[in-house]
């Protein structure tokens, strides 16, 4: 017998998704600044970090998805001030 539906509405895709592009985004910089930073391995060790949080959210949680992205894009403001 099939589970209960889930509750997960069509903004709540949106807001999944908007998530994972910023993510992407954030790599693409901690991708970057691994590159060209002295302290290159504190980028690798918080690329993965992120990306382990990325995958561990439960898309169905939009609380822990707001949570997330919120700290996505405020850790990409950072990356983005930082000069080159």
């Amino acid at each position: 017998m099939p589970g209960p539906t889930s509750p997960w509405r069509v903004n709540d895709v949106v807001a999944y998704d908007l998530m994972r592009d910023a993510a992407a985004r954030a790599m693409a910089l901690l991708s970057a600044a691994a590159r060209t930073e002295d302290s290159g391995a504190d980028a690798r060790d918080e690329l993965v970090l992120l990306r382990r949080d990325v995958l561990a959210v439960d898309a169905y949680d939009r609380a822990a998805v707001a949570a997330l992205a919120a700290r996505i894009d405020r850790r990409i403001r950072e990356l983005e001030s930082q000069p080159s």
